[in-house]
């Protein structure tokens, strides 16, 4: 169990805004969460009892790698590691192919592999709690990344703000559309923290305007054909009176604009939607004329929670929840009186790249995902 200490007032806003700095090459988003965070005192974790010589043998238990985002979140992680070779002897990865059965087993693998830090990224939220919660028993400090536990059973959680992104899209839309108008929810996969957390505060957002109708809820699992799949059957039960989707992240985006195209929806008609990190849905918001939000929710995360494993296993305080940076793009003439763009996606857009291209990967100039290798401390 961690021991809690808040710090208030500017010393936790400047010594949670350097976090932002750490962030990869190739992506820098105004680190607005902490800024607006309307908190008066910040949580920190104290890590005192965790320091100890290296070098140090990590463990990372993966949820999966099911999409192009994961991909990128694990090569963060693995170019991280290798940049600190001499702080690093061993990073042990496992992959629980999103099952959480498998995810418990390697976790419980890497203790007793006797690992110093174990990063985890948790297929559900419940499932592998308890797992989350012996390896701190067992005094091994757990660095949550992307996706937590329901418990605070760990160190910290290295995140970019759900919440924010979920107020946001909400916010966006419910401006679009001047407080009256009707709304499909496009989640990521049902129990998963991103998903739950973002669409939570979204709906906090909608049920404060009795014009807003929330047409239907549907589960894309991350999946651009499950999210066709999902918004083909809900264009088929309400068709044009469909006036924006809020969609948890961009990897299903392409999905839900081609089920959309198919419907005989033509440019300028298909309802706004909001996205984040992924290349096509920008691409295909510019060429069929859809109003676009795009959230950076960025895997260079992954890069991020080896360096902060490091801080912990020095003994220094780090925050209980560690967030990076999120820039906020729009497509031109869409901003409202709440949301306002640090840049627009046309020139976010990378048009002739690959449509699952991860634009806030922060993997620097020449990275190609398919064929990308590191000689990290395996």
């Amino acid at each position: 169990m961690r021991r809690r200490i808040v710090v208030s007032g500017l010393a936790a806003v400047f010594a949670l805004a350097s976090t932002g700095q750490v962030m990869a090459d190739g992506y820098t988003g105004a680190p607005r969460t902490f800024l607006f965070n309307p908190a008066t005192k910040l949580c920190f974790s104290d890590t005192a009892k965790y320091k100890k010589a290296g070098p140090y043998t990590l463990g990372f238990s993966n949820a999966g790698l099911g999409d192009s985002w994961r991909v990128v979140m694990l090569h963060s992680m693995e170019k991280a590691a290798a940049e600190h070779k001499d702080k690093i002897a061993h990073l042990l990865i496992t992959d629980a192919g999103h099952d959480d059965a498998k995810q418990v087993a390697d976790i419980q693998d890497l203790v007793a592999r006797k690992v110093d830090l174990l990063i985890v990224s948790a297929n559900t939220e419940k499932a592998v709690d308890p797992a989350v919660t012996r390896a701190m028993r067992a005094g091994i400090p757990v660095v949550m990344v992307d996706r937590r536990v329901q418990s605070n059973n760990f160190v910290t959680f290295v995140t970019a703000s759900d919440a924010m992104m979920g107020r946001l899209f909400a916010q966006w839309i419910v401006e679009k559309l001047h407080g009256k108008g009707n709304v499909v929810i496009l989640a990521g996969q049902a129990g998963s923290s991103p998903s739950e957390n973002r669409v939570g505060p979204a709906m906090e957002v909608f049920s404060q305007y009795p014009g807003i109708k929330i047409l239907d809820t549907v589960y894309s699992d991350w999946s651009p054909v499950k999210g066709k799949q999902v918004m083909q059957a809900v264009i088929a039960k309400y068709g044009h009176s469909i006036d924006a989707v809020w969609s948890a992240h961009g990897l299903q985006v392409p999905g839900s604009i081609e089920a959309f195209l198919e419907a005989g929806f033509k440019p300028g008609e298909i309802p706004m939607h909001t996205t984040a990190d992924v290349n096509g849905p920008l691409q295909m918001a510019l060429k069929y004329k859809i109003p676009m939000l795009e959230i950076g929710y960025p895997p260079a995360m992954g890069g991020v929670a080896i360096n902060v494993a490091l801080q912990v296993l020095n003994g220094a305080r780090v925050p209980c929840t560690y967030q990076i940076n999120s820039q906020i793009a729009l497509t031109d003439g869409d901003a409202t009186a709440s949301v306002k763009p640090d840049l627009s996606i046309k020139d976010e857009v990378v048009p002739d790249g690959p449509a699952d291209m991860l634009v806030t990967g922060g993997m620097g100039p020449g990275y190609n995902p398919s064929s990308y290798s590191v000689d990290y401390p395996k």
